[in-house]
């Protein structure tokens, strides 16, 4: 019976975002759980359909996102020939490897990080190791601690 009456707000969660999107209207939470007549707390408290609606307003950003980038090279299109083809290829091409080679560089950073982490832990490990013998030798000396 639950899962019936999930699978029916999922199912109005799911038309909701559609005719959100056919009103080109920003999705949102709280837009999404009004016109589909649920508590936005009920879409919170169900990870399947926070899912859900998680997944529908990124897909939208992402769309938003890829238009504004079209209207901004639109501008410069205009001044140069458009890119078809092998050209439009090799401009994605050349694009992604600048991109690998910017991820190369912060994973490179990344690394020497952690090696520096790492060393750092084992300089306290030593650290620790030598006050817990210095402690031993003092309980075996029997001399009580400093307060």
């Amino acid at each position: 019976m639950a899962n019936d009456k999930q699978q029916d707000m999922l199912i109005r969660i799911d038309q909701a975002i559609t005719n959100l999107r056919r009103g080109k209207k920003k999705l949102s939470i709280s837009k999404i759980a009004e016109k589909a007549g649920v508590a936005r707390k009920t879409i919170y408290n169900h990870s399947e359909l926070k899912q859900r609606c998680d997944q529908a307003i990124h897909i939208q950003e992402e769309q938003n996102k890829a238009l504004q980038e079209v209207a901004a090279g639109s501008v410069t299109e205009a001044k140069t020939k458009p890119l078809t083809g092998r050209k439009l290829l090799e401009e994605r091409y050349r694009k992604s490897r600048e991109d690998l080679k910017l991820e190369r560089e912060k994973n490179a950073k990344l690394l020497e990080n952690n090696r520096q982490l790492v060393l750092e832990k084992a300089e306290l490990k030593n650290r620790i190791q030598m006050l817990q013998q210095q402690m031993e030798r003092l309980k075996a000396q029997k001399v009580k601690p400093l307060k």
